[in-house]
């Protein structure tokens, strides 16, 4: 491995790694735009500019490989003035008006013009007008006068989607990006290319404007949409809005962004999953317990009707249908609770659609398949459930509904209804067969709830909580637990997540060992996996 000195400081870098890489490994922040790890070398911003011994004129740290023996000045006279006289050529036309734009608060631009330029412009002439709130795209908008050309978009829609929608376009000081002619920004993907844009000149449309980025309470937590199990960063509004009324606190996700994964997701998610809480927003949310559906009742006396339908129907005769997107610890303690029920045939639902992309998208939109087969067994499925109740076996069926997509919850359909006589919903959302439920608890959503999922990998990773759950939704763990002790079940009287999961450690071969400092915020594989 190449030795070289940074600013006096002798340090050892990969070969083949640029002098900016090597300076980053190390913390040393050299500022750069065009650069991104996720992408080839573009080397066009110039930002990066740093003084090599021996070479006759300043050299661009992220097109230079290291050497070994290399001295490089990353602040010296030299370099401070170039890199001034770069920000002043990026504000020629760049506007100057970072009070009302979306990227405030999180600008390069912002932050390079207060830490490397002069704080004063040259340029007397009027700036150039160019178009603004150009439409790229489903998701994406365009701002050309804040373009700093810096071909992160471009490179992203060539190198990863390979679907090559934008591109540079005219030339000089009228040079602008946008679409090719017929091709709309419009690829799986195309939200990546606003995490990239590094001042506010693509915006997401979901996004924009709808508040200030320090407003956010970011959260690391992962994905729920597919198989995949990206890390994502969930943005929740902090914003008060009204200080008179309930709910005074704006505590909606606002944003998903990914959250760097090099197992898992790299740099990127795709837009279905960047914009799945939406559905978290527009579906009716179950907030109070009902018995049956349209009528409140007390949380205990929801939590006893549910022990005693389950407690009193026939022996084999409960069926129970559950999400394959429930954390594993809310799967664990339904299981528990079936055991100790005796009898009950259970089945998760599989959730398939689409294909396999070969980026990142899963066709099994079931978050936690894997932790499923894991804790319930590989026989656990909707159809043998279905079957069980068409034959006239089961009457009365529990199901555990989705806590990301509504539309995804099971649903009976009419000759299912005139078999079941029961049906006891627990779930976030008043969909599928909430409809015909005698008693509905309502459960914390995906964002709301912590917990742990499994990827196809078969990665366990941690979901955190994001915000409180709405109404006296409680996490599905929870429910368990208080209708076993209902039921007069031996199930312990877990207080937390982590309990649950000490729990599975000590009974699901998978999980053996684990705790939550293992697991850690980047996920771990299965330690009880037969290799």
């Amino acid at each position: 491995m190449p030795k070289l000195t940074i600013d006096g400081k002798e340090v050892e870098a990969k070969a083949g790694n640029t002098v900016l890489q090597a300076a980053l490994a190390q913390g040393l922040e050299i500022p750069h735009y065009c650069y991104h790890p996720g992408l080839s070398i573009a080397g066009n911003c110039r930002m990066c500019l740093v003084e090599m011994e021996k070479a006759p004129k300043l050299v661009i740290s992220c097109a230079t490989e290291v050497a070994d023996g290399m001295a490089i000045a990353t602040d010296s006279e030299r370099v401070r003035t170039a890199r001034a006289a770069m920000m002043e050529f990026f504000l020629i036309n760049h506007p100057l008006d970072c009070p009302i734009c979306d990227q405030a608060g999180e600008c390069r631009l912002q932050d390079y013009a207060v830490e490397h330029g002069t704080g004063v412009s040259r340029f007397l002439e009027p700036k150039l007008t160019l178009s603004k709130a150009v439409d790229l795209g489903p998701h994406v908008m365009l701002d050309q006068e804040r373009c700093i050309q810096c071909s992160r978009c471009i490179r992203f829609c060539d190198e990863v989607t390979r679907t090559g929608e934008l591109g540079f376009f005219q030339r000089g000081d009228h040079t602008v990006i946008g679409t090719v002619p017929g091709k709309p920004l419009q690829n799986a993907y195309s939200g990546n290319v606003v995490d990239l844009c590094p001042v506010g000149a693509l915006t997401l449309k979901e996004f924009r404007f709808q508040t200030r980025v320090w407003y956010l309470k970011n959260t690391p937590s992962v994905c729920a949409g597919c198989a995949r199990g990206c890390n994502v960063i969930v943005g929740v509004g902090q914003q008060q809005v009204l200080m008179t009324t309930e709910g005074q606190l704006d505590d909606r996700i606002k944003r998903v962004v990914p959250r760097f994964n090099e197992a898992v997701n790299g740099h990127w998610i795709c837009d279905e999953g960047r914009l799945s809480y939406e559905r978290l927003h527009a579906a009716p949310r179950l907030d109070r317990p009902q018995a049956p559906r349209g009528t409140r009742v007390e949380w205990e006396d929801a939590v006893t009707r549910a022990a005693t339908l389950l407690r009193n129907a026939a022996p084999g005769a409960v069926g129970a249908i559950l999400s394959p997107r429930l954390t594993s610890e809310d799967l664990y303690a339904w299981s528990s609770l079936f055991a100790a029920l005796g009898a009950v045939r259970i089945g998760a639902q599989t959730i398939v659609r689409g294909e396999d992309d070969g980026i990142l998208l899963r066709a099994d939109k079931g978050a936690n398949s894997a932790g499923v087969r894991w804790i319930l067994g590989p026989d656990a499925t909707t159809p043998g459930v279905v079957s069980a109740i068409a034959r006239g076996e089961v009457t009365t069926l529990l199901v555990v509904g989705d806590p990301l997509d509504p539309a995804d919850t099971f649903s009976l359909d009419a000759a299912a209804r005139s078999r079941v006589k029961t049906v006891i919903f627990v779930g976030a959302f008043l969909s599928g067969a909430a409809e015909a439920a005698s008693v509905l608890l309502p459960s914390a959503a995906w964002s709301e709830e912590e917990g742990t999922l499994v990827n196809f990998e078969g990665r366990i990773q941690r979901v955190l909580r994001c915000h409180l759950p709405r109404g006296e939704a409680r996490p599905g763990w929870k429910i368990a637990s208080e209708v076993a002790a209902a039921c007069g079940a031996g199930l312990p009287h877990w207080a937390s997540a982590e309990e649950v999961l000490r729990s599975m450690a000590a009974t699901v071969k998978e999980y053996r060992g684990l705790d939550l400092q293992a697991v850690s915020l980047l996920g771990v594989g299965a330690p009880g996996r037969a290799a």
